[in-house]
């Protein structure tokens, strides 16, 4: 049998489902997850008054790891890290758990310490997020680790032993929580939280991981009809958190699971998540809630990749990373995308100075636009504006923000005011009046300097821009040929003219004969 040696396997063994992702790396198209398979198990219900994990939950572990053997047998991969988390560390007969598991399966399962699981959790977020200070909450079935960390490095890390099965199993009779119930949640989860003193109060951003963070994300996308496509780093408010508290509380278990958002096998373990998440939120004083969709998983994945591959993972550098890779997923080099980078920068920055358009409070999106200006057009060149939109408004970039990420496509698909006016139209609730002409203008900037790279060389070397009441003059200094640059400049030159509202005159002088 051929095996497949780039693509290595996951199977995360927690105490409410069991998950198979299989990855593989590489440095120019960076981390890529090709499946995902997962198995509802609630091994944290199976936990017996003495405290161990009793015949049927171990079977029920043994036959789901069973299953992901054959699906790894069939897609020939053979490097597999299987980890386990709260249901086996916490139960009593756990090393007879991971013996007879191995003997009937042939995989070795790795036990998780607490404090484990909270850094890989935390190093899957600093490297996906830009957040510099924040503090991590990652709630699975039967345990919830929570850090807190200053400018991307950790300060403080945490376990408790509940998650939102241990808590439906300690507190919730019915199909159902009843009001006394959900107070007697609500009071001992503050309880807990109260004890750790460094959560009191620190008035920073949470970053929620784990599929009940999920849920919930997906859930206040669906009731606000959000557009933009992905969960990663979706952001909601104390508010959110408490309408959909409210909702919550007041469908029966039917309704829940008719929720849009919400997965059927979650409806009986949301409400004591949701419930844990805004004590949280109060005992922390959040400023957001952000879901990050990279946890524990990736976090394995990655504490292997940085000790291989050091300089490819930069902290500090998240979002310049995932643009690189997504260049390389389309065999783009990163030095040919910033290809005359230099002489938009100038343009922009003179433009902006003489208020033809109001500069971007993030610039670093200026550059991302315009490396992936048109990107599009690797998958068809007739198409290439749609192509580059939807790609991007499809995509997760991590260390961007959902808003950014549907600016960035805007910035970067842009062809002519119809196309833009096309693009945003379903984004109206997103993006503002004064955003959309300042976005519409950029684009055009780009839209102008970006052609004049037809060969994807870089001939132009600078310019100087004049201006009068009636005529705008940009003289371009060029160092060998140029037709091809200034019949681009020529046609393109329009988008310039509907943003100054004069003629555009172009001049190139070609610096070798000066």
């Amino acid at each position: 049998m051929v095996t497949n040696n780039t693509q290595k396997a996951i199977i995360d063994i927690g105490s409410n489902s069991i998950r198979l992702v299989v990855f593989s790396y590489s440095q120019a198209e960076g981390l890529i997850e090709h499946y995902n398979f997962k198995t509802v198990a609630r091994l944290s219900m199976h936990i017996d008054a003495k405290g161990n994990l009793t015949e049927e939950g171990q079977h029920i572990l043994i036959e789901s790891l069973l299953k992901f053997k054959k699906i790894l047998n069939d897609i020939h991969v053979t490097n597999v890290f299987a980890a386990a988390t709260a249901a086996i560390r916490q139960a009593k007969n756990r090393e007879i758990i991971l013996q007879e598991a191995e003997i009937q399966t042939g995989i070795t399962i790795t036990l998780i310490s607490a404090n484990e699981e909270a850094k890989y959790g935390y190093l899957a977020v600093i490297h996906s997020t830009n957040i510099p200070t924040a503090v991590t909450i990652d709630m699975g079935g039967g345990s919830t680790e929570v850090t807190y960390f200053e400018n991307k490095e950790i300060k403080f890390l945490h376990s408790f032993p509940f998650g939102a099965v241990s808590l439906k199993k300690q507190f919730i009779t019915g199909s159902l929580i009843t009001k006394n119930e959900k107070e007697n949640l609500i009071e001992y989860v503050r309880e807990q939280f109260q004890s750790l003193v460094w959560l009191h109060n620190l008035q920073v951003p949470i970053i929620a991981i784990g599929g009940s963070a999920r849920n919930i994300a997906q859930v206040d996308q669906q009731r606000k009809n959000y557009s933009l496509y992905g969960t990663h780093q979706h952001e909601l408010s104390r508010t959110d958190l408490h309408e959909l508290s409210y909702e919550f509380s007041n469908a029966s278990l039917e309704g829940l699971k008719k929720i849009d958002g919400l997965s059927s096998d979650r409806a009986d373990i949301i409400v004591p998540a949701l419930e844990t998440f805004r004590v949280f939120m109060d005992v922390v004083q959040g400023t957001s809630f952000i879901y990050s969709k990279k946890g524990l998983r990736e976090g394995l994945i990655l504490a292997q990749l940085i000790k291989q591959f050091p300089s490819d993972f930069n902290v500090n550098g998240v979002t310049s990373n995932a643009i690189r890779h997504l260049l390389g997923k389309f065999h783009v080099k990163e030095e040919k995308s910033l290809h005359l980078y230099e002489l938009f920068s100038s343009i922009y920055e003179t433009f902006a100075r003489w208020g033809y358009i109001t500069p971007l409070k993030n610039k670093e999106l200026l550059r991302y636009a315009f490396q992936l200006f048109h990107i599009g057009k690797e998958i068809d060149q007739d198409a290439f504006s749609q192509h580059t939109f939807y790609l991007i408004t499809n995509l997760t970039i991590d260390g961007i923000s959902n808003k950014d990420r549907l600016k960035l496509a805007l910035l970067s698909s842009y062809k002519n005011k119809d196309t833009f006016k096309q693009y945003i139209e379903p984004y109206q609730h997103i993006i503002t009046n004064i955003e959309k002409k300042q976005l519409r203008d950029i684009g055009a900037l780009i839209r102008f300097t970006k052609g004049m790279d037809i060969l994807g060389r870089s001939n132009i070397k600078n310019v100087s821009i004049k201006k009068s009441d009636n005529i705008m003059e940009f003289a371009f200094s060029v160092v060998g040929n140029y037709l091809l640059e200034q019949y681009q400049a020529e046609k393109l030159k329009k988008h310039i003219e509907k943003i100054v509202q004069v003629e555009v005159k172009l001049t190139f002088v070609d610096m070798e004969e000066l």
